[in-house]
């Protein structure tokens, strides 16, 4: 009996032991499908490295943002926070529930690895509270050929764009699609034109509330705009009310249109029959301020009631790592943040990659750069001035609704 229960316990041992002492991390995510497959990779070669085994608390996108704020209180707070950069970042900054992690950042020299434009995604007064590690890219796409055809470059400045319009309008072209049914793709147009316009600095003070939308900038932003609606340089109303984003596309393949301004997503849309001649180019610079783009970020933070936070830190510093980087975005299509990080073969992404490195600063998107509620009925007001042409009426009621807001 004596060496059967001597065996037992050794067989118990044999199983329960890796168990016992193995090392866990908890990290949220958002998401599911190939992005998933994605960071279940990098998550194998980090127990690989380390020997701790990340345990993945995935959610969709409203589940999660519900559970967002509970972390941050401290119920069932995961070790490691995905998150967006910029305001979505700095509202729970200000409330003081995210660890700061700016000696961490100077001890590892990141300001080597990060452009002071992607650092600006999550760094505030002066301190760094996560690590950036994936963004993507803004502009027009179009086809080759058409342009080709038309005798036309991708514009580089304002004159150049309405120029274009002409062009494809004797042509009986639409010269740029949109889809509205939902609105929000109208506020891409809202910050390009605001970011060529008046810079980023002026767009982070107006996004956070801090300028009123009737000041005679803001003004200029729809002036602009409204020049493009009385060229006819957007697909007709009825049209685009009817669309989702990536409805216009066909426009685009048979040549009724020119060109559209989409995050680069839409690449994951194109028809593969199309896919070779398409084109890409950034919006068209129109007065002499610092180079921005918009490129939604995505980070990892530690929020201040994490547990685990030694741990969370090798997870950071894993992240942050350029071949890490590069494994992850170059599988799910996005753009790695660190530098020195090698892009894969997608034209796209090495386009967006360039464009993006060399940017002076980056933008958010309205919706993640304002909160919920402005946001709301903001894209609700960008997309009735692309029916009304109405400049009064569009930055009243966003000012309207900024008071209320803020």
């Amino acid at each position: 009996m004596k060496l059967k229960s001597v065996f037992l316990f050794l067989v118990l041992l044999q199983f329960s032991c890796p168990l016992a002492i193995a090392k866990t991390l908890s990290v949220s995510l958002i998401g599911g499908g190939e992005a998933r497959t994605a960071y279940l990779m990098i998550g194998e070669l980090f127990q690989k490295e380390t020997g701790t085994r990340i345990v993945w608390n995935v959610k969709h996108d409203a589940d999660y943002k519900d559970a967002l704020e509970n972390w941050f209180l401290g119920d069932g707070t995961p070790d490691v926070v995905y998150w967006q950069g910029g305001e979505r970042l700095f509202q729970y900054v200000r409330k003081g529930w995210v660890e700061p992690i700016t000696e961490f950042w100077n001890d590892r020299d990141f300001d080597h690895s990060y452009t002071p434009g992607i650092k600006g995604t999550v760094a505030l007064d002066g301190d760094v509270y996560a690590i950036p590690f994936s963004y993507y890219h803004w502009g027009f796409y179009f086809r080759k050929s058409v342009f080709e055809k038309l005798g036309i470059s991708p514009p580089a400045d304002w004159d150049d764009l309405l120029a274009m319009c002409s062009v494809m309008k004797s042509e009986d072209m639409a010269p740029i699609v949109i889809g509205t049914r939902y609105n929000w793709p109208s506020a891409a147009w809202f910050d390009y034109l605001d970011l060529r316009i008046n810079g980023l600095e002026f767009h982070r003070k107006l996004t956070r509330g801090m300028v009123p939308y009737t000041d005679a900038r803001v003004q200029a932003v729809f002036e602009h705009w409204k020049q493009l609606l009385e060229n006819d340089c957007f697909i007709d109303t009825e049209t685009h009310r009817a669309m989702t984003w990536s409805e216009p596309l066909p426009y685009i393949y048979r040549g009724m249109a020119g060109t559209g301004l989409f995050g680069n997503f839409v690449t994951n849309e194109i028809s593969p029959q199309f896919v070779d001649d398409f084109g890409f180019f950034p919006f068209p610079e129109i007065n002499d301020v610092p180079s921005a783009e918009e490129a939604p970020t995505d980070l990892f933070l530690i929020a201040k009631k994490s547990r685990n936070k030694k741990a969370a830190l090798k997870f950071l510093d894993f992240i942050a790592r350029a071949d890490v980087q590069e494994k992850l975005n170059n599988t799910m299509g996005t753009i790695s943040t660190n530098r020195h990080a090698l892009i894969g073969d997608d034209p796209f992404i090495g386009q967006g990659a360039k464009l993006l490195q060399s940017a002076e600063g980056v933008s958010q998107f309205f919706d993640r750069d304002t909160p919920k509620p402005m946001a709301d009925e903001a894209v609700k007001i960008f997309t009735r001035f692309l029916e009304t042409g109405d400049v009064g009426e569009a930055v009243n009621a966003l000012e309207k609704v900024r008071k209320s807001v803020y």
